[in-house]
């Protein structure tokens, strides 16, 4: 598994022993036009997919319709084969790539699945992916329900576990706390890029990872990741694409072993 340097955004590729690839979010610099091709689709998810052998992504993920996760999956679309998609199904009235994105979708005729909590996705050799969030209800009036309502996965590899949690915040979070689900992994990828608002004490508690894993941007003007956030995840093992570049993960279904491209 890959968390691609794609800026203040988010973008993981995971490939599985049998071939099987999942591309989740693919970065993107809000108020950019992705069809000029300057997006990190274009100048990273999509080359670093073809410099790994890859011509086929068998799932694509759109966690939520932010432009900093969904604008860089227009190019993977474009110029790969993609087999299926999983999306949220929130609409956000500010996602014009996400818009551009799922009509893409629709024009190349790609199933594409509305993610609800309870379901398992097989990717062969053992693994499966659980959903972990959004419920059938969507969470309202929360900080941003564009950020509580996206998709939460949990890579199940064996003895392993990989939760993504996108850009879920304390609301979110809550209610996967209250859903009693299983959460806990032994990776966390760090929400909403290490602000204050996500990653809580009590959901840091039921998740329990030994690894911890930041995609933001460097020097970005939102300050992610947050002061209080790292202090939050002191003794864990922390890896920062701002300060790692891509953080490249390893697992044999029993040991998970991680390092940072720079």
């Amino acid at each position: 598994m890959t968390f691609l340097d794609v800026g203040q955004g988010d973008s993981a590729v995971i490939e599985t022993p049998s071939g099987r690839v999942v591309v989740i979010d693919g970065g993107g610099a809000p108020g950019t036009d992705e069809r000029e091709g300057r997006d990190p689709g274009s100048r990273i998810v999509v080359p670093f997919l073809r410099a790994r052998g890859i011509s086929t992504v068998d799932l694509l993920v759109l966690t939520h319709p932010d432009d900093d996760h969904v604008q860089g999956l227009l190019a993977v679309v474009q110029r790969l084969r993609v087999m299926s998609a999983l999306d949220s199904g929130f609409v956000s009235e500010d996602g014009a790539p996400c818009t551009r994105l799922r009509s893409a979708l629709l024009a190349r005729q790609i199933p594409v699945a509305q993610a609800r909590r309870g379901e398992k996705i097989d990717l062969g050799s053992g693994i499966y992916l659980e959903i972990l969030h959004p419920d059938n209800n969507y969470l309202k009036n929360t900080h941003s329900d564009t950020n509580n309502n996206a998709i939460v996965l949990r890579l199940v590899y064996k003895n392993t576990r990989i939760l993504f949690t996108a850009d879920l915040e304390d609301q979110g979070e809550r209610d996967l706390l209250n859903s009693h689900q299983n959460l806990s992994a032994d990776v966390l990828k760090v929400g909403h890029h290490g602000s204050r608002g996500s990653t809580s004490e009590n959901f840091l508690r039921r998740v329990s990872p030994k690894i911890g894993v930041i995609s933001c941007g460097r020097e970005n003007r939102f300050g992610h990741p947050h002061k209080e956030t790292l202090d939050r995840l002191q003794g864990i093992q922390l890896f920062r694409t701002d300060t790692q570049g891509a953080v490249t993960l390893e697992s044999d279904g029993q040991n998970v072993t991680a390092q940072g491209f720079l």
